[in-house]
């Protein structure tokens, strides 16, 4: 059997989904769980026919450290960087979202380095709490920005 459980998103530090993968064909199941901790986990999933499907995952979030992913000054006046250590992926999806989940801000970064750096401006949008969302191949990673 191959089929593989891979981690879809992580918003507002706990909430994950899964995407099972089988072959070239993709089913997608919007299932989110919340996690109390950001550690190893497992997840089974059982099809309708009985079958299962075991995924163990020791980084759910496909990056080496907390710390590889940065957005500095946070607090901002508007315009703010982020920053990604240790990548390796050559496009990279940006998405902004505001505090309630409208998206704000879209861009498919291309990268050929293992570190990505992006200057973001928002200065005309509303001050405030924003999630800046980044997804790479099996990974990814939101962290939160304040404008002021």
């Amino acid at each position: 059997m191959n089929k593989k459980i891979l981690p879809s998103f992580l918003i507002m530090e706990r909430l994950l989904s899964f995407i099972l993968r089988k072959g070239i064909l993709h089913q997608n199941y919007m299932k989110q769980f919340i996690l109390t901790v950001i550690t190893c986990f497992t997840v089974l999933l059982v099809q309708a026919q009985g079958t299962p499907a075991q995924q163990t995952d020791k980084n759910p979030l496909g990056l080496v450290q907390e710390e590889d992913v940065a957005i500095y000054p946070n607090p901002s006046n508007g315009v703010f960087t982020i920053s990604v250590s240790n990548l390796h992926a050559t496009q990279v999806e940006l998405t902004i979202l505001n505090v309630i989940g409208n998206e704000i801000y879209r861009e498919t970064l291309s990268n050929h380095e293992p570190k990505l750096s992006k200057t973001i401006n928002l200065d005309r949008h509303a001050k405030g709490l924003y999630y800046v969302k980044l997804e790479a191949d099996n990974y990814s990673a939101v962290r939160r920005v304040v404008i002021k």
